[in-house]
């Protein structure tokens, strides 16, 4: 058996027919998978025949292979160009071809979707170019991304992105294909462990009769007792959040670029949903508050029923800045319900690595709390720097800010890695740095940035500066000041030696020339 390489373009309504034909016919997924090629302005695309896919692979030896009826075991892969693929097939010298190819990579590159052999959930696993909604004054960013690779006829072809794949009901729920797809980004981007979905399903077996409902069990629904026994055994930290304000828990956490499974609620219905996290769109408003979450008119989704990079408006005011094609939308007998997170979601978890021992609530509060204690020594810290420098002016106008309550505080998750990378590598002063590099950090640390309402609400990231920022570390409670690493505000940098008590655990170091910097916003 040879593999084999048939082209076809993109060029005109019957291709896009064809295209969604080979795709599976019309459904919501595969008419999703359409919009979003056509919107990444492909051209013209591959199909690979036959590709054997590891995730079908397991889910076949789990399940299909053990039926009646038969199933085939092979998968086609179908890639996507925003080019014409079919001039660089035309050249005959492989080398040349295999050169060719891949310099479509971060050229052209639209990623690539398997299609399985099941009438009913034929889109397999895929890796699609990251994109979200666009308009005036929003900000899509897709915070879970990774650079996904695939071998095409020895070409190697990176797409940046995060892993979808739709429901196959045959052996697991959405909350089984959430899961995944927030494993899978951890696969990708981090090195943990590869899973299946029948890998899944088994970490959550049912342990009692009302979890055993169906066969195989969990291909119905999980509850969220067995949603969190899988997370667990996969090697995270299920963190869950409840309660009305679950997109103000859930942000910082999708800002820190990990995956967050949100359930969603639907009126009437004794099973609800489960969609992942991967992003979030920010718009500028007004008027201006400071609470970060008043900022994101929706959170960007992988949906196994609707699509890849659907959007879910965090409330119904923001859900008009949206294409109704780019939400998230269920038919139900009363009609289509528009999901919203203020209004839908009941219960969300994060998958936290297993060195990060505190929270962001915890650690902002902390942050917070050290502020509030420098600007209630004010005079005090002022003679301090006066001793070796100048009072900077920022410290004055963020005490303004701070005394008029306009301070805004966002709070992420970084490694210390990745922390000294946004450090070297972005705008703040060179004494700063000198002082920031030098750091002794854990490997993972909260970061909480110190902005006003006025910097903050800008459209554009690049607009978007800071005045200061913390840095608590991860494997402390994050509580009370025993886990502070470091407060910046403008002219001076505390720091905080964990390992000492009483006041020989803080120094303080004065910073000239200090200034607004970036924050990191992953874009």
């Amino acid at each position: 058996m040879n593999v084999t390489f048939e082209i076809g373009p993109l060029a005109h309504p019957t291709d896009w027919q064809q295209l969604a034909s080979l795709l599976g016919g019309p459904s919501n997924v595969v008419n999703s998978v359409i919009h979003h090629l056509m919107l990444s302005n492909a051209t013209s695309y591959l199909i690979e025949s036959p590709y054997i896919d590891r995730d079908y692979s397991a889910d076949y030896r789990y399940f299909y292979a053990q039926t009646f009826k038969t199933y085939a075991r092979h998968c086609r892969r179908i890639h996507f160009f925003a080019e014409d693929v079919a001039k660089i097939f035309a050249i005959k010298n492989w080398n040349e071809r295999v050169q060719a190819l891949e310099a479509t990579s971060k050229r052209s590159y639209c990623g690539f979707c398997v299609i399985r052999p099941l009438p009913n959930a034929s889109i397999g696993r895929s890796a699609l170019k990251m994109r979200g909604p666009e308009g005036k004054d929003l900000e899509s960013v897709i915070t879970c991304r990774a650079d996904i690779r695939a071998n095409l006829a020895g070409a190697e072809l990176d797409v940046s992105g995060a892993a979808f794949m739709q429901q196959d009901a045959r052996v697991g729920a959405c909350a089984q294909i959430a899961i995944w797809m927030g494993a899978r980004h951890m696969h990708q981007r981090y090195r943990y462990d590869w899973l299946s979905v029948a890998d899944i399903t088994k970490l959550a077996a049912p342990t009692t009769p009302e979890e055993a409902t169906s066969l195989p069990a969990g291909s119905d629904f999980l509850t969220s007792e067995r949603m969190i026994r899988a997370v667990s055994e996969m090697g995270f930290q299920p963190l869950c959040f409840k309660g009305k304000d679950i997109g103000e828990q859930i942000l910082p956490y999708v800002e820190s670029g990990l995956p967050v499974i949100l359930g969603l609620h639907i009126p009437g219905a004794h099973i609800g949903h489960a969609v992942t996290v991967i992003g979030r769109v920010f718009s500028k408003i007004e008027p201006p508050t400071v609470r970060p979450l008043d900022y994101v008119a929706g959170f960007i989704v992988h949906d196994d029923q609707a699509g890849p990079y659907k959007v879910i408006p965090t409330k119904t005011i923001t859900a008009k800045k949206f294409a109704d094609e780019d939400t998230v939308r269920l038919r139900t007998r009363t009609g289509d319900l528009q999901f919203e997170v203020d209004t839908h979601a009941v219960f969300a978890m994060a998958l936290m690595p297993m060195r990060a021992f505190s929270t962001a609530r915890a650690a902002e509060l902390t942050a917070r709390r050290r502020m509030e204690s420098a600007f209630s020594q004010i005079d005090q810290l002022k003679a301090l720097i006066n001793k070796s420098g100048t009072v900077n002016p920022l410290l004055d106008d963020l005490l303004a800010a701070h005394n008029n309550g306009t301070l805004l505080l966002k709070t992420y998750l970084t490694s210390a890695e990745g922390y000294r990378r946004h450090i070297a590598r972005g705008t703040a002063s060179d004494a700063l740095k000198d002082v920031l590099l030098k750091i002794h950090l854990p490997h993972f640390t909260w970061v909480t940035e110190i902005s006003t309402i006025d910097s903050y609400n800008n459209s554009s990231a690049g607009l978007r500066r800071i005045f200061g920022h913390s840095l608590i570390d991860a494997t402390s409670s994050g509580r009370e000041v025993v886990g502070l690493l470091m407060l910046h505000l403008p002219g001076v940098v505390f720091l905080r030696d964990v390992n000492k008590q009483d006041a020989a655990a803080q120094t303080a170091v004065v910073v000239d020339n200090d200034n607004l910097y970036d924050g990191r916003d992953k874009r």
